[in-house]
């Protein structure tokens, strides 16, 4: 007996042995699958400790390893219009502008995936073409000193306009690195074109120090005392004051957030975080299993939670923070009527800094 148990032993070893090429990669004890080959790339401008628990989790459920490229867009966008599409399987972008000119480039793809054709996602956060999908969306939005600037002016386009009028201090970030054109674009369609030029030349010649600068920028210039309004992404603002610095809080407090809208026909134009896949993606398969993963319930749940973003899944809920907003980020406009507009937008932007 003692002689079968032994060989029998043997035998489940050598079994054990000839089958190692097929068993699961080790995992961390985060769950992450370190010793997977690289299976994903994915290209960011932006890496955060939450983005970060969702591609270790979908590591764990694919047995791969993702290798996560961080670029600034300023140097993604470059390399493309020099003809060199990013090497990744997918790519996050900041705004729909960047997901426009990126297609414009030719260095996309169009995908679709389940999360699309089920009802998770909503048309209006759709390309009909497949070119891009929001992840989540934002609106540029008014950070405001209420002791200098009234909520009427913060609320609306045109109230940020002409507030410099009266020797308010406006912050705007440069066109490249905000939704500007996007604001643009939108009141070049849905209110006129003679407006959507008259505003964006307002804004341009309103702006105190001129249009540079990110959005943190100007909420570090509402810190040190130099403004008393600054236009940015309403979710790059709350990431500012939310970031765990105490003047960034204790300022926060004092401030408000108002989503401004036409006064003649009361809309406001939304923004997204939008996710893109390049025409050199080595692994497409993967990088759709990828993008329908980021349209689930809890990876959705999780976006919103730590881009201060509103989610485009349908049956996500927003972050409570936001629920502070003065106003609402509109949705009659959806995010290919913007992009059809946004060349007309720069078109306006660029008319107005050379004005």
């Amino acid at each position: 007996m003692r002689h079968l148990t032994s060989a029998l032993l043997f035998l489940t070893i050598l079994l054990f042995s000839a089958c190692g090429g097929d068993k699961a990669p080790a995992t961390a004890q985060n769950g992450s699958a370190i010793d997977a080959p690289v299976g994903m790339r994915l290209m960011t401008w932006r890496y955060l400790p939450q983005d970060k628990q969702i591609i270790q989790e979908f590591e764990a459920r694919y047995r791969i390893k993702v290798d996560v490229i961080i670029k600034p867009m300023r140097e993604i966008v470059a390399a493309a219009q020099a003809g060199n599409a990013p090497e990744a399987d997918v790519l996050w972008v900041p705004t729909l502008e960047d997901a426009t000119r990126l297609r414009g480039f030719e260095v996309l793809q169009p995908f679709f995936v389940d999360a699309f054709t089920n009802g998770d996602v909503a048309d209006r956060y759709l390309d009909n073409q497949g070119y891009y999908a929001g992840l989540t969306r934002w609106t540029m939005a008014t950070v405001y000193n209420p002791k200098a600037v009234t909520a009427e002016e913060a609320s609306s386009y045109r109230g940020i306009a002409t507030a410099p009028n009266r020797g308010v201090r406006l912050g705007v970030a440069h066109p490249d690195s905000s939704g500007l054109a996007g604001v643009i674009s939108g009141l070049h369609s849905n209110l006129n074109p003679k407006a959507a030029a008259l505003w964006a030349e307002a804004v341009y010649k309103g702006a105190t120090g001129g249009t540079f600068g990110s959005d943190n920028d100007q909420m570090d210039r509402m810190l040190a005392g130099e403004l008393d309004m600054a236009f940015v992404s309403s979710g790059a603002a709350t990431r500012w004051i939310l970031n765990g610095n105490p003047q960034h809080y204790d300022a926060g407090r004092l401030w408000r957030i108002a989503i401004p809208h036409t006064e003649a026909t009361d809309l406001n134009f939304f923004n997204m975080t939008c996710v893109t896949m390049p025409v050199n993606a080595a692994n497409r398969n993967m990088g759709m299993a990828f993008i329908n993963y980021l349209y689930s319930l809890k990876v959705q749940q999780t976006l919103t939670d730590a881009w201060f973003e509103f989610p485009c899944q349908s049956f996500s809920e927003p972050n409570s923070y936001l629920y502070n907003y003065q106003g609402d980020v509109g949705v009659r406009v959806g995010a290919e009527q913007i992009e059809a507009n946004i060349p007309m937008g720069w078109a306006l932007v660029n008319q107005a800094a050379g004005q």
